[in-house]
């Protein structure tokens, strides 16, 4: 279960999802209820970016999530982290530990000229490596997010090199086809088509794989992921009767029908469809 607990960000990604969806400032009332009415273990702190707000009202959200024994995910593009006194960022990752929980850290290049491209942050890039060794020096779990866009899908392979040579930074990384939604639904160039991005990202996952680095896929049906296709996060939850919103999000078309993956797959994203009409 995803909570935004601000909508600022210091980032203007090209392909932001939460783009002019919620205007939100933190409610504590509004967040106790939130995480006393849902059953679900996982909650997911989202933005905005966390680390924009207060380093007192994050701790305070932490504490909370601990109170009820959830398992935090804490989302961020990193870029801020550096920003925090490192006592304070130990506390944080203390918190965060007893919860057995991750941050969640949006990576969209290997080069920096490209993530400017992508993020419009200067000197993004190095801000967001240097947070994220200072998090790793304190001992936390680090998964990497890959948003896949028109402006980085070529590059997958080597973003698959560039995370096994810096392995020792992150646990796991999930590729993540873009949204058309918020700001990618102005931007509709940035996202490619499912057939352009599968050989480069069916080599980077071979990459990967080759080198037992853990490596899930998002946002893309299962038949451009070639024999990774258990790889995907919706593939594990059709299997598990898990449901959600990811099953609202997509839609089987007419050319999915006779598909061997068809049961245990959700199709294409809804706002893929109307761009393209097709796979």
């Amino acid at each position: 279960m995803i909570y935004p607990i601000t909508s600022k960000c210091n980032q203007k990604c090209i392909f932001c999802s939460a783009y002019n969806r919620y205007n939100c400032e933190f409610n504590i009332d509004d967040f106790k209820n939130f995480i006393n009415s849902n059953n679900d273990n996982l909650v997911v702190l989202s933005g905005g970016d966390p680390f924009c707000i207060s380093p007192s009202l994050l701790l305070y959200i932490l504490n909370l999530c601990i109170e009820k024994n959830k398992t935090i995910e804490l989302q961020t593009n990193g870029s801020k982290i550096i920003d925090f006194d490192e006592n304070i960022l130990r506390k944080i990752i203390f918190l965060m530990k007893r919860t057995n929980g991750y941050f969640n850290i949006n990576l969209s290049s290997h080069n920096k000229s490209i993530d400017l491209k992508i993020t419009g942050l200067k000197n993004g890039f190095s801000k967001r490596i240097k947070g994220i060794k200072i998090l790793n020096k304190f001992g936390a779990v680090i998964r990497v997010t890959h948003v896949i866009n028109k402006l980085n899908y070529k590059y997958l392979p080597k973003f698959a090199l560039f995370l096994l040579k810096n392995k020792n930074l992150w646990s796991w990384v999930q590729f993540s086809f873009v949204k058309g939604i918020g700001r990618a639904s102005e931007n509709k160039y940035i996202i490619p088509k499912y057939s352009e991005v599968s050989p480069y990202l069916i080599e980077a996952m071979e990459i990967l794989n080759k080198n037992n680095f853990e490596f899930w896929v998002d946002h893309i049906p299962l038949c451009f992921l070639g024999k990774f296709y258990q790889r995907h996060v919706d593939y594990v939850k059709i299997n598990k009767g898990i449901k959600g919103e990811y099953v609202k999000e997509k839609k089987k078309i007419k050319k999915c029908r006779g598909c061997s993956l068809f049961k245990f797959c959700s199709g294409p994203r809804i706002d893929y469809i109307k761009i393209y009409r097709n796979l």
